[in-house]
């Protein structure tokens, strides 16, 4: 169990990071073609940051982590190491419709309809956890 402490910390390390990192990302992921795409690349970078991160923090904790301090730095690195992956893969997400269409409304179409079915798909899982905990 985590003490309400090192929980704000986890969770302000991510938020710190997401914050730096995302306009890096953005710029970057602008300026530089890399041989799998413009936006591939970034996808394959944050991807390979996420699952692991996501894992790290979410399962056991490892044996070798066995004092106060260790743990504290390792809920406190794998958030921001998340943040940064999943700032990788948002960016090169929401930039990649640019890139499908010159058209204005051919864009606003797309980024609509891809909010339309992102809150669908929120309030989906939403609902279908709020079902299984009431039933559990």
């Amino acid at each position: 169990m985590l003490s309400p402490v090192v929980a704000g910390a986890a969770l302000l390390s991510g938020q710190i990071t997401d914050g730096v990192t995302t306009p890096i990302v953005g710029i970057c992921s602008d300026k530089f073609k890399c041989a799998f795409g413009k936006r591939n690349t970034w996808y394959y970078f944050g991807s390979l940051l996420v699952i692991p991160s996501f894992a790290g923090i979410f399962v056991k904790t490892p044996k070798f982590l066995n004092t106060t301090e260790s743990k504290t730095i390792w809920y406190c690195v794998l958030p921001a190491i998340f943040n940064i992956g999943w700032a990788s893969v948002q960016i090169a997400h929401m930039a990649i419709v640019n890139s499908l269409t010159f058209s204005m409304t051919k864009r606003d179409r797309m980024v609509t309809n891809r909010n339309a079915l992102t809150y669908g798909a929120n309030i989906t899982v939403l609902s279908l956890s709020l079902l299984l905990f009431l039933l559990i």
